[in-house]
């Protein structure tokens, strides 16, 4: 059953909850490491290596990022065009699976890496079940094509495979995409996406019924995490200081995404706030 529309008007200290309806909000959906894109200190971004690289260092979730090409594939990339190998120039929605497939997706990180293929939804998703990881997975709405075409398209990829609900989380900047996703399954797992936490609540929080919020640590204050905290578990991106991780512990963060998960630092952060 989903939250009603009537959202609050400041985002932080006027949040509601229905207390039947969502007592497992401040259960965390997901640990306080998740791997950013993989594991991309020690492997390029986004790709096999990256998440199988995760998998073997025991990082339990990987934040990985999707985007539609032109032809409706679905491919793990961030950008909408290939800046990342040096084709800025060139954009996914003039491109389809048979280029994207030729890529070299390796080599910008590392010559140990060349011929590295990009991967697409499938192939991810296969990755993941296999190696027993959790995903959090961010649709990256590719400007050039039609939103609510991708979130379907995500959504039905993602109903093919046999991943359980605890183990997958969506998010995204777009919050019409989540609308969209919420309208197609009212039990899935949504992170509620933004760069810095709004003065005032975006009116579709309510609708969407995020089971976390995501932010960038950059913009969070204090105050902001610790009235945040009471009423859902927030995670931070992108934090590769082992410092700033313990203070955002000690702000009541649930979590952060990190490049660098497998660091002994960041690690032991961990260690010292479970004592």
């Amino acid at each position: 059953m989903l939250i009603g529309l009537n959202a609050p008007k400041h985002f932080v200290k006027n949040l509601s909850i229905h207390n039947n309806e969502r007592t497992h909000l401040m259960n965390k959906p997901m640990p306080s490491l998740i791997g950013h894109r993989g594991l991309p200190d020690l492997a390029p971004e986004n790709t096999k290596s990256s998440v199988v690289t995760a998998a073997k260092h025991g990082i339990r979730w990987v934040e990985i990022d999707v985007t539609m090409a032109g032809d409706g594939s679905l491919v793990i990339m961030h950008d909408p065009d290939l800046r990342l190998f040096g084709q800025a120039e060139t954009r996914l929605v003039d491109i389809g699976k048979s280029e994207l497939s030729s890529i070299d997706a390796g080599s910008w990180f590392d010559s140990n890496f060349t011929g590295e293929p990009l991967l697409f939804l499938p192939e991810l998703l296969d990755l993941v079940i296999g190696h027993n990881l959790g995903l959090n997975l961010e649709i990256k709405i590719n400007p050039d094509i039609d939103m609510s075409l991708q979130v379907k398209a995500v959504y039905q990829c993602l109903s093919d495979f046999h991943i359980t609900a605890e183990n997958l989380l969506i998010s995204s900047f777009d919050m019409a995409a989540l609308v969209e996703l919420r309208k197609l399954d009212q039990n899935i797992q949504i992170g509620a996406l933004a760069q810095k936490i709004p003065d005032q609540t975006p009116s579709e929080l309510a609708f969407i019924a995020p089971v976390s919020i995501h932010c960038d640590q950059e913009h969070l204050t204090q105050e902001q995490a610790a009235q945040l905290k009471e009423q859902y578990p927030l995670y931070c991106y992108t934090v590769n200081s082992a410092e700033k991780f313990a203070q955002l512990l000690s702000w009541g963060v649930s979590g952060i995404f990190c490049d660098r998960a497998h660091a002994e630092d960041m690690i032991a952060v961990l260690t010292h706030s479970s004592n």
